[in-house]
């Protein structure tokens, strides 16, 4: 019963998501969308800092016009990390917020390797959804759709269409609960 119920509330909040996304986007600018979601999430002073890598490793890297970057965990406002197994006992709220600050992050990341502008953006090619979560967690295709929603939230339906894969695993470095790779290119 919790099961069903769980799988209920994660369905609402993805349904109510997808219909502020097409009312938003059509109102105003990336960094306009942008802002809202990151105040919205807790970030008062705009764009956070990037937290340092954990190793001997670029946060991204640019070849011609490909963006690679790193997996983006989830930095809170107040400079922690989300870290943990999500489990069929985790509240709802808590996995799309960790999904959510990943998209903050991974975004973050490419406007910093493309000059500090999202709208040098040309498009994403792919977006991959990393989740600790134990093998019977029925749940994870739904946090990657709280990851590409925001993402989209962000950038419009055409600059922030892309292809999806969703990855759960038993552990994240540094027991990260949640990351979001993107892959995209500049104009």
């Amino acid at each position: 019963m919790m099961k069903k119920l769980f799988a209920i509330s994660l369905l609402f909040l993805a349904a109510c998501s997808e219909q502020t996304t097409m009312e938003t986007v059509t109102e105003t600018t990336i960094d306009d969308r942008l802002n809202i979601e990151l105040e919205r999430l807790g970030f008062k002073d705009g764009m956070p800092e990037l937290p340092p890598v954990f190793g001997p490793y670029e946060p991204s890297v640019v070849v011609d016009k490909e963006i690679y970057i790193t997996a983006s965990a989830a930095y809170t406002p107040e400079g922690t990390w989300i870290t943990g197994t999500i489990t069929n006992d985790t509240p709802a709220e808590h996995m799309l917020y960790a999904a959510e600050l990943t998209v903050i992050q991974a975004l973050n990341r490419i406007r910093l390797a493309i000059g500090g502008d999202l709208n040098n953006l040309g498009g994403l090619h792919n977006v991959v959804v990393m989740t600790t979560a134990p093998d019977d967690y029925p749940h994870v295709e739904m946090v990657a759709e709280a990851t590409s929603a925001m993402i989209i939230r962000i950038l419009g339906p055409e600059l922030g269409k892309h292809e999806r894969s969703i990855l759960r695993s038993v552990s994240l470095p540094v027991n990260m609960t949640h990351e979001t790779e993107i892959r995209a290119y500049t104009k």
